[in-house]
């Protein structure tokens, strides 16, 4: 997305006059951190928050209970946090915003991503996994390497085997193939480890709901369905097939070496698909033309967490539920409002 769009101007300007960093007069490195707590509060109520915190316990707690039970999990959930750290980084749609209008944009971004790994550090440091828990610091290094950028097409034969209608699905595989790919590959030749397969089909689903970020052009939108409910039941099921493609392979490599954890598997692939049917719903909830929702960012990595523990999913299952009345209203009057 073009970050001069006036609007994101004007609103990122307003989240930074309330952060008080305008110019580059103040050397707040945790600017970042208080940018996303506006977000949150915006996006959540105050029990959301809470069940936030919890489900951050949650994780730290199942983390070290792994790492208890099978010290040979630290290295591959480490390394999955960092390369988790590494996508997102690359993903970035703010870098040259940040470059202009935050000091030490590098720093700033450090500390954040410092604080996305903390529940593994926790974990980690409190199991005694000391050369591990080190490890993490390649996160603080993230925002120092370069970040690839190009507008050459990639990837046609992929593209040109999804359907229109899932452009977000195109997006994708433009902005990170051959990466994408690679982070899918990568995940089949690892099925015989525990948890890193999951780690990385796990970050193949955080990229695509990221990918439900920009909104289409409402001339897009009406020649794709008739109505509201036709539209969110094409780009659903659509990108849930497409999901399934994705996952399948992997899980059932996963279960092949370790049919003990068939269960986890099972609960993880179905939190996977409630996290990209809840990209969505989201989006069409707050639907505006030519929008990148950047802030949906923020409700998106709340039900990640949700769905990335097992028995869990039911929480973005309920936050999907909630938001489907609101796209559905939302869609309509873009459907049925003719002077729009």
């Amino acid at each position: 997305m073009d970050i001069d769009h006036p609007w994101i101007q004007c609103l990122h300007e307003k989240w930074i006059a309330q952060l008080g960093i305008v110019g580059f007069a103040n050397p707040d490195r945790t600017v970042l951190l208080r940018l996303r707590w506006i977000q949150l509060r915006h996006a959540f109520p105050a029990y959301g928050i809470v069940l936030l915190g919890v489900a951050l316990l949650c994780l730290v707690w199942s983390l070290r209970t792994a790492i208890h039970h099978d010290a040979s999990l630290a290295p591959y959930i480490v390394g999955g946090a960092v390369f988790m750290v590494l996508g997102m980084h690359q993903r970035r749609a703010d870098h040259a915003f940040l470059q202009r209008h935050v000091p030490q944009p590098r720093v700033a971004m450090a500390v954040e991503y410092a604080v996305l790994v903390l529940p593994v550090l926790l974990a980690t440091v409190s199991s005694q996994a000391w050369s591990w828990s080190a490890l993490l610091l390649a996160a603080g290094v993230v925002p120092w390497l370069p970040v690839k950028q190009g507008s050459q097409v990639r990837a046609i034969g992929l593209r040109m085997r999804i359907p229109p209608q899932l452009f977000e699905w195109r997006s994708l595989l433009q902005g990170t193939y051959p990466w994408s790919f690679v982070l899918w590959i990568a995940a089949l030749a690892f099925c015989w480890l525990p948890v890193l397969p999951l780690f990385l089909v796990g970050g193949i689903a955080m990229l695509v709901a990221s990918a439900h970020e920009q909104c289409e052009p409402r001339a897009m939108l009406l020649a794709t369905a008739n109505d509201a409910r036709a539209l969110l039941r094409k780009k659903t099921f659509g990108s849930l097939r497409i999901m399934l493609f994705v996952l399948l392979p992997v899980l059932i490599g996963a279960t092949t070496f370790r049919p003990e954890w068939w269960w986890i598997h099972a609960l993880f692939g179905v939190g996977m698909l409630v996290l990209v049917a809840y990209a969505i719903v989201l989006k069409y909830a707050n639907y505006l033309p030519n929008i990148r929702l950047e802030a949906n960012g923020a409700n998106v990595a709340v039900a990640a967490l949700f769905a990335i523990l097992p028995g869990l999913s039911l929480v973005p299952l309920i936050m999907l539920l909630t938001e489907l009345p609101k796209a559905r209203a939302n869609l309509n009057a873009y459907f049925h409002a003719h002077h729009l």
